[in-house]
């Protein structure tokens, strides 16, 4: 089996989105630079769901959002204005096929990959 892994920019994902699912098929993992959101999740999901057959079982997927848990007002105003000038959540996604990926665990501060 030919495993690959592809790092992808926030950007490129939400204007590819469909076309990096056939990589997923293709047995690559995604490494997305920032966390998606629950409908940029749920559009990998339906998309996905949409593609099963024998070969493809499907996708695992999961994110880790940075930054997210300021200490005081200031720190969380800072993350609120990063967010909004770069339009993405800082953090990283992982997407990868079922076939491949079996598990992927998430503990507060890290994700964990399991093939």
């Amino acid at each position: 089996m030919n495993l690959k892994i592809k790092f992808v920019p926030y950007e490129k994902f939400k204007k590819n989105g469909g076309r990096l699912l056939k990589d997923i098929q293709e047995n690559t993992i995604l490494l997305i630079d920032a966390k998606i959101s629950s409908e940029e999740e749920a559009y990998v999901i339906e998309e996905t769901m949409r593609k099963v057959s024998d070969r493809f079982s499907g996708v695992e997927m999961s994110s880790l959002e940075m930054g997210s848990k300021a200490a005081n007002v200031l720190g969380m105003i800072r993350n609120a204005l990063i967010e909004r000038i770069l339009g993405k959540k800082r953090g990283i996604t992982i997407i990868g096929p079922a076939k491949v990926v079996r598990k992927i665990k998430k503990n507060p501060e890290d994700l964990l990959l399991y093939m």
